[in-house]
């Protein structure tokens, strides 16, 4: 229990823990607006960007990668299907892509495609939405994200 203790007290675990503060005010916001406002989404940002000197993993290019890897699909696939992705969304894993790299944000949004499509299901099945009604991702993403972490830190 001290390891986890000294962990969080390293600039590191500092910067994980702010960076999953942040997530869970944009998750709860948004849960209550349908909006994540930009705020969040910068000082995520600023964590990644502080992450790039205190953190070994992920490397520059994985972070770089990660911010495109799944905010640009997001963005064309919104650009298609009108109010699939919000605004709010697309920022939001473009910056969680620059702090968590490549591997890490592909495996977080299919977590948050899965528990975002299963809530999704559940409530057109009991009838308390319809299939062109939508419901704020954020919470999903940050879900998937958290549950991802999670994996990495069991897995060692």
């Amino acid at each position: 229990m001290s390891n986890i203790i000294k962990e969080i007290l390293t600039i590191r675990g500092m910067l994980t823990t702010t960076f999953l503060c942040l997530l869970t005010g944009a998750a709860y916001v948004d849960m209550r607006r349908k909006r994540i406002p930009d705020s969040f989404v910068f000082g995520i940002l600023l964590t990644a960007v502080a992450g790039l000197f205190f953190q070994d993993k992920p490397n520059m290019g994985e972070r770089v990668l990660g911010a495109a890897a799944v905010s640009i699909p997001m963005l064309l696939i919104s650009l298609f299907v009108p109010g699939a992705f919000g605004g709010g969304d697309i920022k939001l894993m473009s910056a969680c892509g620059l702090y968590l790299g490549t591997e890490a944000v592909f495996y977080s949004f299919f977590h948050a495609l899965v528990l975002g499509g299963g809530y999704s299901l559940y409530l057109i099945i009991h009838k308390n939405k319809s299939r062109k009604e939508q419901i704020a991702f954020g919470p999903f993403l940050a879900a998937g994200i958290v549950w991802r972490l999670i994996f990495q830190v069991l897995k060692g």
